[in-house]
Formats: C-alpha cells, sequence, structure tokens
C-alpha cells in the first residue's frame, strides 16, 4: 500500500468501537506476541494538560541520554506526530510497514483509529528500544485503549482533572476522576498534579486500595519557578511541575536504572529538558507582527486556562478571537469564559464531521450578547481576523479545538496566508 491508502484506511475506522479500547488492545497485544512486554511505561491521564506533560518527561529523560518513546493524540498536521522517538516522528515507510501489520491482524473485537496507532506505537517503539514510553490516554482511563498493555507502568500520572467527555466519562468531577484513576494498577507508583481536591481525594482512594504510594508535586512548583519554560501560558508551570515530579519518582525508585549520571546532574538535567520541550499548538505565537496566537483549548476548563494566561500575559487588553468548535462540546460556556476579553469574535468550520457549522456558532454567540460575524473558509477568516486585529491594533487570538489549530498551523506553514508588511 502507499502511505496515503494507509492513512485513509486507519483514519476512516470508528471513532468508538462496540468493545472497550482496554479489551481490544489486550487482544491485540496477544495476537502481536506481546511487544509491550519489558517496556519501562509512564502513563498519563487527565483532562488538559496530558500531552504537555508528556512532552515535558519527554524531553527530561531524552536530556538524561536515555531513548524516549511518545505516543499522544490527536495530530495537529501530520499523522506521523502521535509516534514520535527522541522527538523525531515515525517514518511514512514505517507507518506503512507496521500499518499493514495491524491492519491484517485477525481480529475478533472491532479496531478503532486510536486502537490501530496504538497499536502501530508499541511495535515501532519496541523495534527502536527505547528505555522508557510515554503513553497518553485517549479517553477517560480505566476502559481506554493504553489501558490494556500487560505491563505495569512504572509510574501513573495525573493532570488537572474537569469536565469534559461527560457522557462517557460521567456528570461529576468525581465520576470523571474514577475513571481517570483506573490506570492504575497494583505495583505502580501515582503522581497527582495540580487539581481539585475532590478528583484528587478520588484518584488517592483508589491508590489506597491498590497498595499504590502517591507523590504530590504542589511542594515542586516553587522550586522550578525559575527555571526556563519555553511553552507559553501559566498553566504550563503546573504541566512541567508534574513532569518534574513524574522524573523524580522515577529517580527514586529506579536509581540505578536511571544512573550515576543523572544523580549527579539531575537539576542541570531537568532545566536542560524542560528548556527544550517543544508542544506545538498550545499557545503557540505563529506571528508576531502581526500578533497571532493559536491554542488548542477546547473545553472549558481549558478555556479557562487560556483567558487566566491572555490576562496575565497581556492585562486590560481586548482581542479579536477566531474560534472553530466541535458540536460535542460545551461551546457556549466556552464562549461565555472568553467574552471579557473579546473585541470580536470570527467563526469558522472546523474540517471534520463533529464541527458545529460557523452559522449556528455565531447565531449562540449573538443571542448571548456577543458580537459575532461568520467567516467563509478558514483562510478567509484567517485574513479577516488578521485584518480586523490591525485595524483595531488588537492581538488575534485562535481557539476552540486542537483539530481546527492543525488547520490553521498547516496553512501558515504552507505560506498561503498574506500577513500585512510591519515596519
Amino acid at each position: 500500500m502507499q502511505y496515503e491508502e494507509i492513512i485513509e484506511i486507519i483514519q476512516s475506522k470508528r471513532r468508538f468501537g462496540k468493545a472497550y479500547g482496554r479489551d481490544v488492545t489486550a487482544e491485540m497485544m496477544e495476537r502481536l506476541e506481546h511487544p509491550e512486554t519489558g517496556m519501562k511505561i509512564i502513563h498519563i491521564a487527565g483532562t488538559n494538560g496530558k500531552g504537555s506533560t508528556a512532552a515535558f518527561v519527554s524531553s527530561i529523560l531524552h536530556a538524561a541520554g536515555f531513548v524516549v518513546g511518545r505516543f499522544t493524540s490527536p495530530h495537529l498536521i501530520r499523522f506521523t506526530e502521535r509516534i514520535v522517538v527522541d522527538g523525531e516522528e515515525i517514518g511514512k515507510d514505517d507507518v506503512i510497514r507496521l500499518g499493514e501489520r495491524v491492519l491484517a491482524l485477525p481480529m475478533r473485537q472491532e479496531t478503532t483509529m486510536f486502537d490501530l496507532c496504538l497499536g502501530m506505537a508499541v511495535l515501532y517503539f519496541k523495534e527502536k528500544n527505547c528505555d522508557f514510553v510515554v503513553l497518553e490516554t485517549g479517553l477517560g482511563g480505566a476502559k481506554d485503549s493504553t489501558a490494556g498493555l500487560s505491563v505495569v507502568p512504572e509510574v501513573c500520572a495525573f493532570t488537572n482533572i474537569g469536565y469534559d467527555h461527560t457522557a462517557i466519562l460521567g456528570n461529576t468531577i468525581e465520576e470523571i476522576a474514577a475513571e481517570k484513576a483506573g490506570i492504575l494498577k497494583k505495583g505502580t507508583h501515582a503522581v497527582l498534579g495540580i487539581m481539585d481536591e475532590k478528583a484528587a481525594d478520588v484518584i488517592k482512594k483508589q491508590a489506597e486500595i491498590l497498595d499504590v504510594p502517591i507523590t504530590n508535586v504542589d511542594n515542586l512548583l516553587t522550586k522550578i519557578s525559575t527555571y526556563e519554560i519555553p511553552l507559553n501560558g501559566v498553566f504550563q508551570r503546573a504541566n512541567a511541575t508534574l513532569a518534574v515530579g513524574v522524573v523524580e519518582t522515577l529517580f527514586n525508585n529506579h536509581c540505578g536504572y536511571l544512573g550515576d549520571n543523572f544523580l549527579s546532574k539531575k537539576e542541570e538535567i531537568i532545566r536542560q529538558g524542560l528548556a527544550e520541550a517543544k508542544w506545538p499548538g498550545r499557545m503557540e505565537v505563529l506571528s508576531e507582527k502581526p500578533y497571532v496566537l493559536a491554542d488548542g483549548a477546547h473545553n472549558p476548563q481549558g478555556v479557562e486556562a487560556l483567558f487566566n494566561s491572555l490576562k496575565n500575559m497581556f492585562p486590560d487588553e481586548k482581542f479579536v478571537f477566531l474560534v472553530g468548535v466541535m458540536a460535542d462540546k460545551d461551546y457556549r460556556a466556552m464562549m461565555r469564559t472568553m467574552y471579557p476579553l473579546a473585541d470580536t469574535f470570527l467563526c469558522a468550520t472546523v474540517d471534520t464531521s463533529r464541527s458545529l457549522q460557523a452559522d449556528e456558532l455565531c447565531q449562540n454567540l449573538l443571542e448571548d450578547g456577543m458580537s459575532a460575524v461568520v467567516s467563509g473558509d478558514l483562510l478567509d477568516g484567517l485574513q479577516k481576523a488578521i485584518a480586523l486585529g490591525e485595524e483595531k491594533g488588537e492581538r488575534i487570538i485562535i481557539f476552540g479545538s486542537l483539530y481546527f489549530i492543525g488547520e490553521v498551523k498547516a496553512i501558515f506553514e504552507g505560506g498561503s496566508i498574506h500577513l500585512p508588511e510591519y515596519e
């Protein structure tokens, strides 16, 4: 098969299967003769910040001299972004080879796109002899595909937990946290990020049931306050703190494995790893003149974090917002949160079947008393936002969906956007 054919087949798979992803993965690993055996896994669950935390952890471990595999989703522009070893995306030839292998498996249970991607990732990490593998859950925890691997993770890390996918995970913070806590297995170590106390209590209770030791990272926040964090946003320091907690837990539990080099240069390695971390599409500045910032905030909690970061970075400023959202998100709550900072909302339609149409989003915003305009296609929306920002002397902020941010980045990287000339 050609690369494009493989990608089309994989991406055409259902988003949610009939069976739990955990059970599908268990069957897949058995049919692949358990390539995950012996892997040292860092498993990350939460509502927001999983990808950033995975990027920080991977970068620190790479700075310590280890070969690190990272599996995250969704991708922004390229499918290959999902499977990375030491910062390098999987090659197209490897996607073809491994994609054909997982697609050919005589599975009893239906596979989703996520299941197939995870199977390819595990095979690839095995081939690359990764010292550590960082896995981001897809949805939830207990029933997630990443929970179906047979090995016990070295560390289970939990980012902030909020309301998202409530139809699947539950209607309360406690119910959602219980689902996330399902990644815990006897023999692992839990590291809790900065989160709602009610969510933390649920995870701690599950950890106690399984006799899993717990590390809280609150005391590390001050410790790393002087460290250089290349990712914008006040919330990224919390994600970086969780990452440091994960690495220090690995060090405390596996001193011999991490080696004397890490012991003697731990602080230097952590600083270097944090400073070199990359995670595109999260408060990423796409242009300085005009100022265009894109963020993958796609639920009320993520938008609140973006709101707080913008207030902190640019006090008393108003912004031109270009937004595109999924129909299954609480988009009205998201826009109400951002309204105090908004001059105008330009509404666009994301290029996916789950997207809310721009005219419907615009109508909802107008009904809520906000200033909103429907853009044409995304390129038209970008040009209008830039022109409006130039006219009003305001910055342009783009948010609403990771898929949307991926489309925006592709336009900027492809050079098809016209930027005004500035002296």
